[in-house]
């Protein structure tokens, strides 16, 4: 079983960024966004195990990241959601994470980062250690 992942950020250098570090762990990208009025309906459509979730996505203005996160984890709280970008503002991350986010990671990108974000998948879905490992050539 592969873990099926969409990712939802307005920037197509990110996604390209996340999608070749997720594929190359294991992941299947099921679907890209750069909008959260695409995103809900595309985790309806395409029920993904992982969300990777850009706080600076394209939406309306009534449309921020925390509100479209709180929709994701009531509408499909079985689905894994992973912040991105919400580490500049430390008050935002705190809410992320006590609300229910898998991670938050910051842009730009660091191995820090993403190694956490890997530790936290690989936990929940071990079967990645092992894609992992051999993706990194382990």
């Amino acid at each position: 079983m592969s873990v099926k992942v969409l990712i939802a950020d307005s920037s197509l250098i990110t996604r390209d960024i996340i999608r070749h570090h997720l594929e190359c762990g294991g992941c299947q990208v099921v679907a890209e966004t750069e909008t959260s009025g695409q995103t809900m309906d595309l985790i309806r459509t395409t029920a993904p195990s992982v969300v990777t979730l850009g706080v600076g996505l394209k939406g309306s203005p009534s449309s921020d990241a925390l509100s479209l996160f709180r929709t994701i984890r009531k509408e499909s709280p079985k689905t894994l959601v992973v912040i991105v970008g919400a580490t500049q503002n430390p008050d935002n991350q705190g809410i992320f994470l006590r609300e229910g986010a898998l991670e938050c990671i910051g842009e730009p990108f660091d191995s820090p980062g993403l190694e956490r974000m890997w530790k936290r998948l690989s936990d929940v879905y071990p079967e990645l250690k092992r894609s992992a490992q051999a993706a990194s050539g382990r």
